[in-house]
């Protein structure tokens, strides 16, 4: 028996993934962010920063990709760029102290998600599912890396 097209992994990953991202996107603007904001943060370490270059690929984006959202966290002073002493291509992205406290915002929020579900799905079912997704991603990066070879 074939399944129905909203029944596949790809496209049920894809529909929850939306929904939870349109519920990170409602509380972040009460706190006037967005999700993007939030994960950009999250991916800074709050002591020694993070090049650009590092934080693309976290984000699923291109290092030449993240000025505009680097530029509304400048300017929202959120964080401060530093060339690189040695490499003047290299910049250092660190979080002001405004950055880091919506950084523990953000995780906070994500934190409670997280702990919501384990209490109302259990945690054997979550290490479950989080083994199936990891199993998931290695498949396609799997696949990915042969049709860039083919």
């Amino acid at each position: 028996m074939s399944k129905k097209h909203t029944e596949t992994v790809d496209s049920k990953l894809k529909s929850a993934w939306q929904i939870i991202s349109r519920m990170y996107n409602a509380e972040a603007a009460q706190h006037g962010a967005s999700i993007a904001i939030g994960h950009f943060l999250l991916n800074i370490d709050s002591k020694e920063g993070a090049y650009a270059s590092e934080i693309a690929p976290k984000l699923g984006m291109e290092s030449t990709s993240l000025s505009r959202i680097t530029r509304t966290l400048e300017n929202g002073k959120l964080i401060i760029r530093k060339v690189d002493i040695h490499d003047k291509r290299k910049v250092k992205i660190l979080l002001t102290q405004k950055g880091k406290e919506n950084k523990e915002l953000a995780k906070k929020i994500v934190r409670n998600f997280n702990t919501e579900i384990e209490n109302k799905i259990g945690k054997n079912k979550i290490d479950d599912f989080l083994k199936t997704i990891n199993d998931i991603i290695i498949i396609a990066e799997q696949k990915n890396k042969n049709l860039k070879l083919g």
